[in-house]
């Protein structure tokens, strides 16, 4: 009986460094993935691509994920977090007191930095890849959240101001995709782009201004 347990207590940090290898296979694969749907997009995209990215043999992507949807699934949901991460951060910043003029930088930065952060992952992920009904929902929640929160923002200081930040957001949003997302705008700096973008989104927000 001794010598039984001697043995399982000494199993013990291997099976604990084999979990932190899956781990560390896990997050190969996940990053694979993702650069692989960035560079070539989701029809080059297969198991046999990502294994090999990813410097693993074919099995182990198999024994973490039953298919290159499941791994889409990952990065989609990561791809989410820290879009609400982001809101989190940008509902402080807009409830600090801040006027209507910061309250669109605040919303324009906040677009511009949400695109140009790895847009080519951003486009595949927006235009090719298959989005399920719950994953829709969560960005359709994750946008609700967002006009929300300017709404609540701009209401000290515009009138009809459910309108005016569901008008502003969307623009935002539009704006910094087709720029950094699609590549169709001009070839400008993120900086001249949300001055740009700002200066014209001011414009109409001050015109509901509250006296």
């Amino acid at each position: 009986m001794p010598e039984k347990r001697a043995k399982k207590s000494a199993k013990r940090p291997v099976r604990r460094a084999l979990q932190s290898r899956s781990r560390a296979t896990v997050d190969a694969i996940v990053k694979a993935t993702a650069r692989i749907l960035a560079e070539r997009g989701w029809t080059a995209l297969n198991t046999n691509a990502i294994a090999a990215r990813a410097g693993v043999s074919i099995g182990s992507v198999y024994e973490y994920f039953p298919n290159k949807q499941s791994i889409l699934n990952v990065i989609i949901d990561r791809h989410l977090a820290a879009g609400e991460a982001k809101l989190a951060e940008a509902t402080s910043i807009l409830s600090s007191g801040k006027d209507a003029d910061d309250i669109v930088e605040a919303v324009v930065s906040g677009f511009i930095q949400l695109h140009q952060d790895d847009p080519r992952l951003h486009r595949a992920l927006s235009t090719e890849v298959p989005i399920s009904p719950a994953q829709r929902r969560r960005i359709e929640a994750l946008r609700s959240k967002i006009v929300i929160a300017v709404t609540s923002a701009l209401s000290e200081y515009v009138d009809g101001a459910e309108l005016k930040a569901t008008l502003l957001v969307e623009t935002a949003d539009a704006l910094a995709h087709r720029w950094f997302v699609d590549k169709v705008g001009l070839p400008v700096s993120a900086s001249t782009m949300a001055g740009e973008t700002s200066t014209m989104l001011k414009s109409y927000v001050s015109a509901g201004r509250s006296d």
